[in-house]
């Protein structure tokens, strides 16, 4: 499978490389990569944490061991070296003078051990400057630190995607994917660097409620509680308690939710909403009000949010706006009046709503 960005947030994706542009094959399958990314890092996370603090000490222990045995192997050529050198000096020094060519031949050997000497505590010297120096009890401390917060490092801002990748592919080897495509669920099964092999069941977004596993008792649901007379909020309420999640992105149910999907399906457990017979005598819905005055919607909510009409709200949030005859008269002049200046006090009198008699 490969990633693909799509929409303004550059959101990214797993699809299969075999689609409709090869061989006029259908969509193979595809997977939200943040679902399968949260997964599989959730997985890392949790085989890493538990020996951070052990693998960083055994590194530090690593890295001392490891200095220590190249310190000893430097020793050891230094002092053959070094042997190397008395031990021609020596033999020169016990040459006869009447052996001029063995004397020659001897000086030579003395001077290559002193060249070959120099070289090695040269390369010695580099060494000890490129070599990792022993950590300190700070350097430690510092390191069991980050080895016990590594979650953190991890969802830090400054880790990069790229860095984060090295990290998985340190221990994950393979990540496969199966997708129902009649059903949210997707089968992941993780092979770990090791051969072990975790599997794994994945809810990945779907755009339809249909494509949902639990979407006939999601039904059952809303049937029982249409019956009881459950408010839209309160189905809401319930459904995100009992863990049911709506499709697509989205987390929680809410009431507009609920109401759109009761709509979708017949399930009006109570009269629609703007209809006549949930409403009063001289009650109205900001769009039967316009209806009735033959005006727009707009006109409608900018006078409800000026303060210019008697209105409520129902159980469910709804406005209710009551106008009598005579406050029907004077909204359709509040309409119809001209805005000027020979008319401005007029229509401070018409903006004043008249108040609902008490019953």
């Amino acid at each position: 499978m490969i990633v693909l960005y799509s929409g303004p947030q550059n959101r990214h994706a797993y699809n299969c490389t075999l689609g409709p542009g090869d061989y006029g094959e259908p969509l193979c399958q595809s997977l939200s990569g943040a679902a399968l990314d949260d997964l599989v890092a959730g997985r890392v996370l949790a085989a890493v944490e538990p020996a951070a603090l052990e693998a960083s000490l055994a590194a530090v222990a690593g890295v001392e061991r490891e200095r220590s045995d190249l310190a000893r192997h430097w020793q050891l050529r230094r002092e053959r070296a070094r042997h190397d050198v008395d031990r021609s000096a020596r033999q020169y020094q016990a040459c006869e003078p009447e052996n001029r060519l063995v004397g020659r031949e001897l000086e030579r050997r003395w001077e290559e051990s002193l060249k070959a000497l120099q070289r090695l505590e040269d390369d010695y010297e580099r060494w000890q400057r490129t070599a990792p120096g022993r950590l300190s009890p700070e350097d430690e401390r510092a390191i069991r630190s980050l080895a016990g917060d590594l979650p953190a490092v991890w969802r830090a801002a400054t880790t990069t995607p790229a860095e984060r990748q090295r990290i998985a592919r340190l221990l994950v080897e393979r990540v496969s994917v199966v997708v129902d495509k009649a059903s949210e669920r997707v089968d992941v099964e993780l092979r770990w660097a090791g051969g072990l092999v975790e599997s794994h069941i994945l809810a990945r977004p779907v755009r339809r409620y249909d494509l949902q596993a639990d979407y006939p008792r999601l039904v059952a649901r809303l049937q029982a509680w249409c019956a009881d007379g459950l408010s839209a909020a309160g189905m809401a309420e319930r459904l995100n308690a009992e863990g049911f999640r709506p499709p697509k992105r989205v987390d929680r149910f809410n009431r507009g939710t609920v109401q759109r999907l009761l709509c979708r399906r017949g399930l009006a457990h109570r009269n629609p909403h703007g209809s006549r017979s949930d409403l009063g005598q001289d009650e109205y819905r900001p769009g039967g009000l316009a209806r009735r005055l033959a005006i727009s919607l707009d006109t409608v909510r900018r006078w409800l949010k000026a303060g210019w009409l008697t209105s409520s709200r129902d159980a469910e949030g709804h406005h209710v706006i009551w106008a009598d005859a005579s406050e029907l008269v004077r909204l359709r002049e509040l309409h119809e009046l001209p805005r000027t200046w020979a008319t401005k006090g007029r229509l401070a009198g018409l903006t004043r709503p008249k108040p609902r008699p008490v019953r």
